[in-house]
């Protein structure tokens, strides 16, 4: 399977990396930087910290010629978890090539979600905001949770990140509160939402059903980005062979 990787300084897409280059059955064609850079042209293994080659240069367009074919026309899947600015372009240009996609990156307004739902028709995309296997079964938690306590719990949902992320509540944290109204017809209001951003929290999620006299909480605790990033590249392999639809984690998890 061969793919192409964004924003391999990133976080989020060098462990991506690391875990591409470890798997015996996965080839990185490249990564795609950010236009202007001084990394663009080297190596992605020395460039995302491996301290490595890995054959796959740094490019700074998906058409950059690669032994004279367009690199994005070489791959399989692009797996992007980058900028909301970046991911609509990188978007555009999978649906123009017919390749399918991985979308992890958080932020999207309504209508950019859009967007991503009608280019799932022509293309196979997986859109989640967090592909760790332990949060998408918490998910499922909530279902049978908010499903069974309906209006008999008040529902709250606290999310902790890095002082980094630009997005809150997370992605993650507005995926439970859609499993939750799906699950039990209640929408969430904007105040039962809780985000917490410090110092360099990788993820926290804790929904709390408040009863009276008693209460539920479900948590999921990431000690590091790792589990998302294997998340990531299991999510790529459920996805190569896919026809064109909009797929998640739980499609991948079967649940």
């Amino acid at each position: 399977m061969k793919v192409i990787i964004t924003a391999p300084k990133g976080k989020m897409d060098r462990l991506i990396v690391k875990v591409a280059a470890e798997s015996d059955d996965i080839e990185i064609i490249a990564t795609l930087g950010t236009k202007g850079r001084d990394y663009i042209g080297k190596d992605t293994g020395q460039v995302a910290g491996l301290g490595y080659d890995i054959k796959a240069p740094v490019i700074d367009s998906l058409e950059t010629k690669i032994e004279g074919k367009p690199a994005i026309e070489q791959c399989d899947i692009i797996i992007d978890f980058s900028t909301v600015e970046l991911s609509m372009e990188v978007l555009s240009l999978a649906e123009k090539y017919k390749k399918a996609y991985v979308c992890g990156t958080t932020g999207f307004s309504e209508e950019q979600i859009k967007i991503i739902h009608n280019t799932s028709k022509e293309i196979p995309v997986l859109f989640s905001a967090n592909t760790s296997f332990v949060v998408n079964l918490m998910s499922k938690l909530l279902e049978i949770s908010s499903s069974a306590l309906g209006s008999k719990a008040d529902i709250e949902i606290i999310d902790m990140h890095d002082k980094n992320k630009k997005d809150a509540p997370s992605g993650t944290a507005k995926e439970m509160g859609q499993a939750i109204k799906e699950a039990s017809g209640i929408e969430l209001k904007e105040n039962a939402y809780h985000s917490v951003r410090s110092g360099d929290i990788p993820s926290s999620h804790t929904v709390i059903f408040g009863c009276m006299g008693e209460r539920l909480e479900i948590t999921h605790h990431a000690y590091n980005w790792e589990c998302y990033a294997r998340g990531a590249c299991i999510a790529a392999r459920f996805l190569y062979d896919k026809t064109p639809g909009l797929y998640n984690m739980k499609d991948v998890l079967g649940i």
